[in-house]
C-alpha cells in the first residue's frame, strides 16, 4: 500500500471519529434515558461536528515523525481530559447525559473522554508538530478558532452561564490556535539571515 493511501485512510479514519463518538453517545444516552440531555449538550450534539473535516485535513498538516513530542502530547491530553472529566464529575456541571447526579460516569461518558483525548491530541499536534508549509492551515486554523469561540457559546447555552471549564479551554485554545504560531512565525523571521 503507497504512503499517499495510507495517509488517505488514517485522514478517513479521523474523519469518522467525531460521527462515531456522537452515535456511541446518542445510542447510549437512548439506552439510559437520558436522550433529552444529549440533545442539550451542545458542543457533543452540533460544535463536535466542526472535527469532522478538521481531522481529514489535519492528517497531512503533523509531522508524524516528531515522536517524543506526539509522546508528550498524548500524555498531557490523557490528563488534562480526565482532570476535566474528573471536575465535571465532582461539580455536577454535565447536563446528565455523561455523569450522572450522583457522579456515575454513563458509557457515553467514557467514549467522550476517549473522543476527547482524541482530538486534543490533534489539536495540541497541529498547534505544535505542524510541518513546516503545511497544507490546509488556513482552514485548520480557522475551524480551530471557530471551535474554540463555540465552546463558550454552547457552555451558555448548556448551563445559562459560562462555566469555568469552558472559557479556560476557550482561552487556551484560542491562545493555542492564534498566539502560537505568531510566535514561531516572528521567531523563525528573527532567525532568518539577512540579505
Amino acid at each position: 500500500m503507497s504512503a499517499p493511501h495510507r495517509r488517505h485512510m488514517v485522514a478517513v479514519a479521523a474523519a469518522i471519529a467525531p460521527a462515531t463518538s456522537f452515535v456511541l453517545q446518542y445510542l447510549f444516552s437512548a439506552k439510559n434515558g437520558t436522550r433529552e440531555l444529549f440533545w442539550h449538550h451542545a458542543t457533543i450534539a452540533y460544535l463536535d461536528w466542526i472535527f469532522v473535516p478538521f481531522n481529514y485535513l489535519v492528517i497531512d498538516a503533523i509531522n508524524w515523525r516528531r515522536g517524543a513530542t506526539l509522546t508528550w502530547l498524548w500524555c498531557a491530553s490523557v490528563m488534562l481530559n480526565i482532570v476535566a472529566h474528573a471536575q465535571w464529575q465532582i461539580s455536577g456541571a454535565d447536563p446528565g447525559h455523561m455523569i450522572t447526579a450522583r457522579a456515575v460516569v454513563l458509557p457515553a461518558g467514557w467514549v467522550h473522554l476517549a473522543f476527547a483525548t482524541l482530538e486534543t491530541v490533534l489539536l495540541l499536534a497541529f498547534v505544535f508538530c505542524r510541518i513546516n508549509g503545511a497544507p490546509h492551515v488556513v482552514p485548520l486554523s480557522v475551524l480551530m478558532a471557530a471551535y474554540f469561540v463555540g465552546v463558550p457559546i454552547c457552555s451558555y447555552f448548556i448551563h445559562g452561564r459560562l462555566a469555568p471549564t469552558d472559557l479556560s479551554v476557550a482561552v487556551v485554545g484560542l491562545t493555542a490556535a492564534v498566539g502560537y504560531p505568531l510566535v514561531e512565525r516572528s521567531r523563525a523571521h528573527a532567525a532568518a539571515p539577512s540579505p
